[in-house]
């Protein structure tokens, strides 16, 4: 019985441990990929989480650059991509929404690295934090 109960607690901790960011192949607009000496790195990445779980690959996180689909995220992927400087909206919305809601974020292309995070709230919010 003690086998079997540590034997559990081994598997249920491997299913909870942190698995690396893969990046997305759902990409819907590839200017967005091109690097220059001007342009500012950003990357969004999706966390794995409970919410938004059971929607499957067919309602991906959609990362829109000032109203332009870049790419969708499921759980645990990431996009990279460049903007030229200047002042951009960046923002995330369920492929499959019943409703208009959205989260926005101004983003100032400065030339440096930017990274976000893009989460579901438990109650349908988006959230969108600048983590570096």
């Amino acid at each position: 019985m003690k086998r079997l109960l540590i034997t559990g607690l081994v598997i249920l901790l491997t299913g909870c441990a942190d698995r690396p960011y893969v990046p997305t192949a759902t990409i819907y607009n590839s200017s967005f990929n091109k690097q220059s000496s001007n342009a500012t790195h950003v990357r969004v990445h999706r966390i794995k989480q409970l919410t938004g779980a059971g929607l499957g690959e067919d309602c991906p996180l959609v990362i829109k650059v000032d109203d332009i689909e870049v790419a969708g995220l499921q759980q645990n992927q990431y996009i990279d991509f460049f903007l030229s400087k200047g002042e951009h909206i960046l923002s995330i919305r369920l492929s499959c929404a019943l409703t208009a809601w959205k989260k926005s974020l101004a983003v100032i292309a400065d030339g440096k690295y930017k990274e976000y995070q893009a989460e579901l709230g438990a109650v349908g919010q988006y959230r969108l934090l600048q983590i570096k």
